[in-house]
């Protein structure tokens, strides 16, 4: 039988904080100051990083031009008679490096969303109205699939609970900016006692568990996901009647 959890291992906050700023990092990429090539008619520079900045000047095509930073999905630029001003990252797309290079630049598109191939995953909630967290990796295989690896722990008045879960993701409609999705899958449970607290032994109790989940994902902004989903988890036990928990789980995922 399964001990109730009742605290926190760590601050989920503060989890899902640094989730938050490690896709912030990830998507404010300095650049390196190096020459590009224009490869389309014209390339407008704004005289700030912002549509709201005037047009101020054009680079015409088979100019050379140096970047110089980065700055929210803007980048500054200076021509060979120095000239600087900004341009739109999307811009880069229709430049070449000086050795014919295309260029190939990152600016947190839905677009980029749905071309993902890796996502790391921090999540709150509660099993059986007991406070729980986990941590999840996924390798996103198509649009529609995803193999899943999770890991939940969570430190409760009489046990220390660990729960590993390997599983499949079906995403349904994944060019929607909210998207359900089923996953199905299998793991292990890890029970441990607190020797201090519990009289009655000290080993740890393991069992096998099936569970099955429902959920959605709403693609909110640069690398940032919210994600909410229920779980149904049945624990395979030694007792003829077997354990059925239900986990609710709200948070962040960052993708690559």
């Amino acid at each position: 039988m399964l001990y109730k959890l009742k605290k926190l291992y760590c601050s989920l906050p503060a989890l899902v904080m640094m989730l938050m700023l490690c896709a912030g990092s990830a998507a404010k990429v300095m650049a390196d100051e190096v020459d590009l090539k224009v490869i389309s008619t014209f390339i407008d520079v704004h005289s700030g990083p912002g549509s709201e900045f005037p047009i101020f000047h054009v680079l015409s095509q088979g100019e050379v031009f140096t970047l110089l930073k980065e700055r929210t999905a803007w980048y500054k630029v200076k021509t060979k008679r120095n000239i600087e001003g900004w341009v739109k990252a999307e811009s880069l797309a229709y430049t070449e490096l000086i050795d014919g290079t295309k260029v190939s630049v990152y600016t947190g598109s839905f677009e980029d969303y749905l071309n993902r191939t890796w996502e790391i995953t921090a999540q709150g909630g509660a099993i059986d109205k007991v406070t729980a967290m986990s941590v999840s990796g996924a390798w996103v295989w198509t649009k529609n699939l995803a193999v899943e690896a999770t890991f939940s722990q969570a430190l409760g008045n009489f046990a220390d609970n660990k729960v590993w879960s390997v599983r499949m993701r079906q995403t349904f409609f994944p060019e929607w900016h909210l998207s359900p999705y089923l996953a199905l899958g299998t793991g292990e449970i890890r029970t441990k006692p607190r020797t201090n607290l519990v009289q009655s032994g000290d080993a740890v109790r393991k069992s096998s568990h099936y569970e099955v989940g429902l959920g959605a994902e709403y693609y909110l902004a640069q690398k940032v996901v919210v994600r909410a989903e229920y779980r149904s988890l049945l624990a395979l036990t030694d007792r003829d009647e077997q354990e059925r928990l239900d986990q609710w789980m709200l948070g962040v995922t960052v993708f690559f």
